[in-house]
């Protein structure tokens, strides 16, 4: 790419008549940046690259000329470009690898080293367009980033987790109002500043726990910088000047001068929805820390479609230019989330980022999904508009469009109860966050945290909505006076075992034979805890003699639930419900007379 570039702008200053000996000489280049430039690339990462060009090249031919010469090549597929974009950016596979093209155009130098180290110089941006500064200083916070860190080893490694992390729960993603690659950098270089020099010597383990509690605990819309340039531009980040910065939820500030939000695209419900996993991650990671649980539980995938009860399919269809139509369909499914959002009628609503893609023959299609949750006593079937509105405004984008496949673009959009998503999905999609069970001999061996028997369901939190009321304890050093305890066998399957944790409200599954009394502790029977009360009424009625319960399958926890142990939302069932009496000899049409007593 970098030999087809220097190719393309010899032919340009050729184009303008220029002289041979000058069009040799005045260089270009094309520079990488983002997560190629971190080292911490995966197999979903895009390339960012940059093409740096001298004066006499215009966008008007980056995105004619280039991208004709482009089109031509075999090496070149899914070809497209969004010249109107905030950054505008050729869109491409190029041998296979998903490349992202951005052009700045250098006004005030006469010749471009082919070192890429003097784009840091401030002179660099001097007389820079605005579209020209942004794309350049994807490139230069990117060098900045490496430079700002303690230790930039530490560093690549924690962000590689949180990356991870934030893929596995659905919040990764610019464009559809989640955080990219370039604020998740941002907030993991912010930790290890926070950490210092000497934290950032030590495990990774602890750079990652400090991340979750930092940002479970951050007072948004409070900024957040890795660095802070006093004079500025006007067109740097500046709440107290610039109205519309103060509408921003959460300000993740790049360390590049002009300064920049880097998350301007997430609105106030996302972001209390990342404080909210934020939240559950550092549970998670206290747990880890006691012994109690494995991290693989932080990286396990969550299960979007068993949220909500109500879905909606936005779906894409072509023959042909797949990514450009389904391109220009996602760009706008940002604000149809916050339109759907705004209903009165809708408490929440979340739109998954990952797309599922189908093909059939010559046919493509690409779906979306929307989680949504009704206020109580309204139906979802009700919220229609911002669906019409939103199929409206894609079809109204065709027009402009030059594809030859244009007449084949479509895009409807359809309800769908929970019940009824494997009509559109596999279950595999369906199952991806489903833990594989382990017997009781490997959790005994800490090799795990689900169980099969007996099964112990720790009540330390609440979650209602986004909302997490699960208290975090600060990452400090341990005194000199507490010795972690080693767990037993015991201790992993019954908490209140180890020494030191405190007493914890337990509710414990037993499959073994039937015993009298209770299915509950007597502690939690006498206690009163507002989540057992629903127990209580239970606990003064004996069992009949000689009746056996069937094996007793605890219910999906997978789903948020207020009451413990994950029950679904129900009214408690009465206590002729569980233990029903036996016939007296009342006559029924299923009964026949002479069985009778």
């Amino acid at each position: 790419l970098d030999i087809l570039v220097k190719q393309w702008i010899r032919s340009e200053g050729l184009r303008q008549s220029m002289n041979w000996n000058q069009v040799e000489q005045v260089g270009g280049k094309v520079v990488c940046y983002g997560s190629f430039k971190l080292l911490v690339v995966d197999k979903e990462s895009d390339l960012d690259l940059l093409c740096v060009v001298p004066r006499h090249v215009t966008r008007e031919g980056f995105f004619k000329n280039l991208y004709e010469l482009l089109s031509k090549k075999d090496e070149v597929t899914e070809l497209r470009q969004l010249p109107w974009a905030f950054v505008p950016v050729i869109k491409m596979k190029y041998r296979g690898i998903e490349i992202d093209l951005t052009m700045a155009r250098l006004v005030g130098l006469e010749k471009i080293p082919e070192n890429e180290e003097f784009l840091l110089m401030p002179l660099v941006a001097k007389d820079l367009d605005q579209k020209c500064l942004r794309s350049l200083n994807g490139f230069r916070a990117t060098c900045e980033i490496l430079q700002l860190v303690p230790s930039v080893e530490k560093f690549r490694l924690t962000l590689r987790m949180v990356k991870l992390w934030a893929r596995k729960n659905g919040l990764y993603g610019n464009m559809l109002g989640f955080l990219g690659g370039a604020s998740w950098a941002i907030l993991v270089a912010k930790v290890c500043q926070l950490a210092g020099t000497n934290g950032s010597q030590g495990s990774c383990v602890n750079l990652l726990h400090l991340f979750f509690y930092t940002f479970a605990k951050w007072n948004w819309p409070d900024p957040v910088y890795i660095k802070k340039i006093e004079a500025q531009s006007y067109l740097a980040w500046n709440p107290a000047m610039n109205h519309y910065d103060r509408e921003h939820s959460m300000p993740i500030i790049t360390s590049s001068a002009p300064q920049m939000n880097s998350a301007v695209n997430v609105s106030k419900t996302n972001c209390q929805l990342l404080t909210s996993k934020f939240e559950e991650a550092l549970v998670i990671c206290q747990t880890v820390l006691e012994g109690t649980r494995p991290w693989s539980d932080l990286f396990r995938p969550t299960n979007f479609f068993e949220e909500f009860d109500n879905y909606v399919l936005m779906s894409g269809t072509c023959q042909g230019d797949s990514c450009l139509w389904f391109g220009s369909i996602e760009s706008k499914l940002r604000q149809l989330n916050q339109h759907i959002g705004s209903c009165s009628k809708v408490s929440s609503v979340r739109v998954w980022p990952q797309p599922f893609v189908r093909k059939d023959g010559h046919n493509f299609q690409q779906m979306w999904f929307f989680g949504i949750k009704m206020i109580v006593g309204h139906s979802a079937e009700t919220i229609q508009e911002p669906l019409h509105v939103f199929t409206d405004l894609c079809m109204e984008t065709v027009k402009n469009v030059s594809s030859p496949y244009a007449s084949t673009f479509s895009v409807f959009w359809q309800h769908v109860p929970r019940p009824q998503l494997i009509r559109f999905l596999t279950s595999q999609e369906l199952d991806i966050s489903k833990p594989e069970k382990l017997s009781y001999a490997a959790v005994t061996l800490g090799q795990g945290s689900t169980m099969t028997n007996p099964v112990v369901v720790t009540s330390m939190q609440s979650m209602s909505g986004y909302t997490n009321t699960a208290t975090a304890r600060s990452p400090g050093p341990v005194p000199q006076n507490e010795y972690r305890q080693v767990p037993t066998p015991i201790s992993r399957v019954f908490p209140t075992h180890i020494p030191g944790l405190g007493v914890q409200n337990c509710i414990v599954y037993s499959l073994a034979a039937p015993q009298p009394g209770p299915l509950l502790p007597s502690h939690v029977l006498a206690g009163d805890h507002p989540a057992y009360l629903s127990h209580q009424q239970y606990k003064d009625i004996t069992r009949p003699p000689n009746q056996l319960f069937g094996t007793f399958q605890p219910p999906n926890r997978s789903h948020p639930s207020p009451q413990p142990g994950g029950y679904p939302l129900m009214q408690p069932k009465v206590a002729s419900d569980l233990f029903p009496r036996p016939s007296q000899g009342h006559k029924s049409p299923q009964t026949p007379a002479h069985q009778l007593a």
